[in-house]
């Protein structure tokens, strides 16, 4: 039968052409467009998802959370990381070296924060620093330096100086500012020395943690994207108010599902108008073949070969009709790419197409083109042996 179909595609070889230059000029354009909505889309939400801060969210006015507040928020399966945070006025320090001083915000920090990955301090002595405070006091991983922390106390003036050590430099774009992650032993212990709770000699090696102590607020991060605009509303509404890029997210997830709708929209008439012409062609083959398959059926040729037979030739169609497709789709993909490199998706692809999307296409193709054909060939195993013998 396969033999018997390729013969008849060969024999009506215009028509053969036609059918599948129909077919991949339906194609062609959908994966061009599937392509487009990919690579752009992409682009955007890889440059979210390469960012950090787009998972960021955090607190901006001092409230009183307890650890029952962490643990809970540390056990909801959106958040990757969180973590504590001291009040804004008392996370601050002096860092001096080599005769060199900057005064730094403190940014709480623990193993696994996204900002620094295996940077995070180890130890309550070592400190991250920005690269902004790096380069101003010309420091290095590996330095000493001292932290100072001032008060007044009864008229006169009382510092707490503690050791420190730079583990490392903070990749860029993690701080802008002058800036030093460090673990919450010292960010505590710098707000027990300012509000009066810490003597001048405190060191970080006796640093005992209180389950009781309450913090003014936390840094944390959705565990992905999909998850920021959760965590945002959820913790609005339970009266937190919070500083993240919820917004840009939920507007690239609304481009991204309004993309889809379209191309689907598109996708389904083009190829529903495709595979209804592909069908009544078809159909209209075999009422003109039927002398033909009364004569093959008469010569004892079974029913199942008779309904394989447009479903192999639509299969036949459909496959040389996805590869012009394909071949055409990866040619104008690749066009677009050399205009608008560096332009509206920086270094990546504005027209993105994958080996498993260009397969899915192809697939999808050859089911539909199948099923179109299912009734044709329905149609040529219902035609009885006698009517090649009238009109013989």
């Amino acid at each position: 039968m396969l033999r018997l179909a390729l013969a008849d595609l060969w024999h009506e070889r215009v028509l053969f052409l036609c059918s599948l230059l129909g077919c991949a000029a339906v194609l062609a354009p959908l994966v061009v467009l599937f392509g487009l909505r990919h690579g752009v889309i992409a682009a955007l939400r890889s440059d979210l998802v390469e960012n950090p801060h787009a998972r960021e969210i955090t607190s901006m006015v001092n409230r009183d959370l307890d650890a029952g507040f962490f643990r809970t928020l540390a056990g909801r399966p959106d958040v990757a990381f969180a973590v504590p945070r001291t009040r804004a006025l008392s996370a601050t320090m002096l860092i001096e070296a080599g005769g060199r001083t900057a005064r730094v915000e403190l940014v709480p920090t623990a193993p696994g924060d996204p900002l620094l990955g295996d940077l995070a301090p180890a130890q309550g002595s070592e400190i991250v620093l920005s690269p902004n405070a790096a380069e101003r006091l010309g420091l290095a991983p590996g330095a000493q330096v001292t932290g100072v922390a001032s008060r007044t106390a009864g008229g006169r003036r009382e510092d707490l100086e503690l050791p420190l050590t730079v583990a490392a430099i903070a990749p860029p774009g993690a701080f802008l500012r002058d800036g030093a992650f460090a673990l919450l032993p010292l960010l505590q212990t710098v707000e027990d020395f300012l509000d009066g709770t810490a003597p001048p000699d405190a060191r970080l090696e006796s640093y005992a943690p209180d389950p009781a102590r309450r913090f003014a607020g936390f840094r944390l991060y959705a565990r992905g994207l999909e998850d920021v605009v959760a965590l945002d509303r959820s913790l609005r509404l339970s009266g937190i108010e919070v500083a993240s890029r919820a917004d840009q997210v939920e507007s690239l997830l609304l481009l991204d599902r309004n993309l889809g709708l379209a191309f689907a929209a598109v996708a389904g008439i083009g190829g529903a108008g495709y595979l209804v012409s592909l069908g009544v062609g078809l159909w209209a083959n075999v009422e003109r073949k039927r002398h033909d398959i009364a004569l093959l059926s008469l010569l004892g040729m079974r029913r199942g070969a008779l309904l394989a037979f447009p479903v192999l030739q639509s299969a036949l169609v459909a496959l040389a009709g996805a590869g012009i497709a394909l071949s055409f789709a990866f040619a104008v993909a690749g066009g677009l790419n050399r205009a608008f490199a560096g332009s509206v998706t920086g270094d990546r692809p504005v027209c993105l197409i994958e080996p498993p999307v260009a397969a899915a296409a192809a697939c999808i193709t050859l089911a539909g083109a199948a099923f179109a054909a299912l009734l044709a060939g329905l149609r040529a195993a219902a035609i009885e042996p006698a009517e090649g013998l009238r009109e013989a």
